[in-house]
């Protein structure tokens, strides 16, 4: 008994409910007979081996094999759809009513009425009714009385012969069936009647369940809308008050004042953090004027007429820009009319501090200025370059023919007279030609020993020619001593003050005086500010007569771009050149001068300890001609062409002369030995002249290359060595000077 009671709770927890049990609701009729039928079909599985064996055994006794095997594949159903989870409710319930009819049945025939064939019959209207309900009940019933009836039938035609049935047996079977029918009835209707009343019941209790559970989701929800209401409020709660201290956290981070202030009583209602700190704390409750414009009364012109129209109306955004006078800087403002948490129209004003910006500006116009300047700067430099290019060119057609023409007419006195001044006016150009390519900065800056006496002596020059005949210019130079710079930077200084001067003087007319003193500074006497030392120092001084400068604009004389002159008559990088020039070369400016009474500039230079002696004047050599040697010369320029053959002609050599470079080409590459040296222009269409020097040192690498130019930024002695070009020379080319480098080059 203790097994059993152990065994028959863990064979029940595998299969706690019948295959269709799951999808039934607990409180359902349905589920009940789920449960009936899993109940009988277990209960069969494990108990009803006690009704098989005997049945089993007694069935194989008597040879009755059919019923062995029917009760065998009975049982074996029973025990495998007891414990099966994928069979259908209906299914099972089918074939159980099917089996118990079927054994019914079977036990009638074979062993007669007062077996248990009878018992089984009798549950099988009865079972259907606990299954299926009152109607496939009636259909059972209906059933088990066709059966009994065709039983008796067969009993008294004798179809079935029973061997221990008593005498008048079918009389008596039906006695045994109107009792077993009428018992069989009652039963299955009662159990049909009383299920389909605890359905009804149970249908009720379901509705009334449903609808307190009905009611119960309906106070649920009422509770949760309420909760999520309270939340909602709770949320909008805080939602202000998050707004609140976000828009004050926005308000007092922002680097601008804001202020709102009513219209019609002029009375401020907030001030943001920034606008207090700019005011002076906050001052909510005065009045606007008070506060922002330190006024005892309403503003002249109150902005607040812009901001609403005729109608009372928000009128837009109004903008205007003005300097605030408690706090002296400078306000882009944006007034507008908003409505305020009480409905009427106030101003809400938001100034930012420009005075920054502005400057920024300011700075911003005077860079683009300076750089407009620069770029004015560079497109004149540029034309200088072309200009000087071109015009170094021209010179070279005129100082040759004009030293050819010179040796043709030694024996004629005047004539040769007017060449020479031809090539003096020349060598002047050429001289004026390298001074604009200084201006324009191509030309090479070399610091050397430079006798700056000589420099100023050559600047005179070129001053008298070019400024008014009503200004007098003086020259005074006491000195020949030497400084540590570049000419051509030197030769700017003395031009850019002198003009200057000259400018300051132009409407009057007045004298100009250009001194040079040596001057001695010692540690016992004052020293010039800006100067690193004692000794002794070049003393530049240009002054002049004219309107002179006043002592707060001589702080700013020096600054690029600062020009006192109008427009189109000065850049104002004149004396910021000047000064950068002195400062590179370890000196120092001054300048002193007073309103209507003229300026005076000094210069102030280390001396160089060993002074270069005067230039001597050596007897010129005699030029030495050629052997017959044959030169290749190439421009593109006609006349330099035809000039340099001419000269090169009458010192002894051979020429070939093109103005083609393809075509100098290609009869080079004919006859490639057939010339001793080559002579070609830089700058040339087709070919320019390194190209054409590449192309000839190719087809044959020990023949002498001279490259000419007029100018070429891009070409300089190391550059033209590396080529493998023998000599880079720069037009104009005097004869003699073109005599020694031909000559050198071919003797080496």
């Amino acid at each position: 008994m203790t097994y059993w009671h152990k065994i028959i709770p863990k064979i029940q927890s595998l299969y706690p409910g019948g295959a269709s049990s799951g999808h039934q609701p607990a409180h359902s009729v349905e589920y009940w007979r789920d449960r009936i039928l899993d109940i009988i079909y277990r209960s069969t599985a494990i108990l009803g081996w006690i009704a098989y064996l005997p049945s089993v055994y007694l069935a194989f006794i008597e040879g009755i094999w059919w019923l062995v095997a029917f009760n065998t594949i009975g049982y074996a159903w029973f025990v495998w759809a007891a414990f099966s989870r994928h069979l259908s409710f209906k299914l099972k319930a089918v074939l159980l009513l099917a089996f118990f009819y079927g054994i019914g049945v079977a036990l009638l025939i074979q062993l007669g009425p007062f077996a248990a064939g009878s018992i089984w019959l009798f549950a099988f209207p009865v079972m259907t009714s606990l299954l299926f309900g009152l109607r496939p009940a009636m259909g059972a019933l209906a059933v088990n009385a066709i059966t009994v009836i065709f039983f008796g039938i067969a009993l008294a035609a004798g179809w079935v012969v029973i061997g221990f049935m008593p005498a008048n047996m079918a009389d008596k079977w039906w006695v045994i069936s109107a009792n077993f029918l009428l018992l069989d009835t009652v039963a299955t209707l009662s159990i049909a009647v009383l299920l389909r009343g605890l359905k009804t019941a149970l249908e009720k209790q379901r509705q009334t369940r449903q609808s307190l559970e009905e009611k119960h989701r309906e106070l649920q929800q009422a509770n949760e809308n309420l909760r999520q209401e309270f939340a909602e409020r709770q949320r909008a709660e805080e939602e202000i008050t998050r707004s609140h201290e976000i828009l004050v956290t926005v308000l007092d981070s922002i680097d601008a004042d804001v202020f709102v202030a009513d219209i019609e009583t002029h009375e401020v209602l907030l001030m943001n953090r920034h606008m207090q700190e700019s005011f002076g704390g906050d001052r909510t409750g005065a009045k606007c004027w008070e506060v922002f414009q330190d006024r005892a009364s309403s503003c002249d012109m109150c902005y607040s007429d812009g901001i609403v129209d005729e109608n009372g109306k928000a009128a837009g955004l109004h903008v205007w820009e003005g300097e605030n006078p408690v706090t002296g800087r400078m306000y882009l403002n944006f007034d507008r009319a908003i409505n305020w948490i009480d409905g009427r129209l106030v101003r809400l004003q938001i100034g930012m501090d420009i005075t920054d910006l502005k400057r920024m500006q300011e700075e911003k116009l005077h860079l683009e200025t300076q750089l407009r300047q620069a770029l004015k700067m560079e497109a004149i430099g540029t034309l200088a370059g072309g200009i000087a290019h071109d015009f170094n060119n021209i010179l070279a057609a005129i100082l040759g023919y004009a030293e050819i023409a010179l040796e043709d007419c030694r024996d004629q006195a005047v004539l040769a007279g007017y060449l020479g001044e031809i090539l003096k006016a020349s060598h002047r150009a050429k001289d004026l030609t390298q001074q604009i390519l200084t201006f324009s900065r191509q030309a090479e800056i070399a610091p050397k020993p430079v006798r700056l006496s000589s420099v100023v002596r050559e600047a005179i020059k070129l001053l008298r020619a070019s400024i008014p005949a009503t200004i007098t210019i003086r020259g005074e130079l006491h000195s020949d001593a030497t400084v540590m710079a570049d000419p051509t930077q030197l030769h700017q200084v003395v031009m850019n003050l002198a003009t200057n001067a000259a400018h300051a003087m132009e409407k009057n007319g007045g004298i100009l005086t250009i001194t040079l003193d040596d001057v001695k500074l010692d540690a016992r006497k004052e020293t010039i500010d800006g100067l690193g030392g004692t000794g002794w120092f070049l003393q530049l001084t240009v002054a002049d007569t004219g309107q002179g400068i006043d002592k707060v604009l001589q702080e700013r004389i020096f600054d690029p771009y600062f020009t006192t002159k109008r427009k189109g008559k000065g850049t104002g990088m004149g004396l910021s050149v000047v000064h950068g020039i002195v400062k590179n070369c370890g000196g120092d400016i001054r300048v002193e001068s007073a309103p209507g009474q003229g300026a005076v500039f000094r210069v102030y230079l280390p001396a160089q300890k060993t002074a270069i002696p005067p230039p001597e004047k050596v007897p010129a050599a005699k030029t030495v001609g050629g052997h017959q040697e044959t030169i290749l010369v190439v421009d593109d320029e006609p006349q330099i062409a035809h000039v340099m053959q001419l000269m090169l002609e009458s010192l002894g050599y051979r020429v070939t002369a093109y103005t083609s470079s393809r075509d100098a080409l290609q009869d080079f590459g004919d006859t490639p030995q057939a010339f001793d040296m080559v002579i070609t222009d830089m700058t040339m269409p087709e070919l320019t002249g390194e190209e054409l020097a590449r192309a000839i040192l190719q087809k044959r690498p020990d023949i002498p290359v001279i490259l000419c130019t007029g100018f070429n930024e891009h070409m300089n002695e190391e550059r033209a060595r590396r080529l493998g070009i023998r000599r880079l020379i720069y037009k104009p080319i005097v004869r003699n000077a073109l005599a020694d480098v031909v000559r050198s080059i071919l003797d080496n």
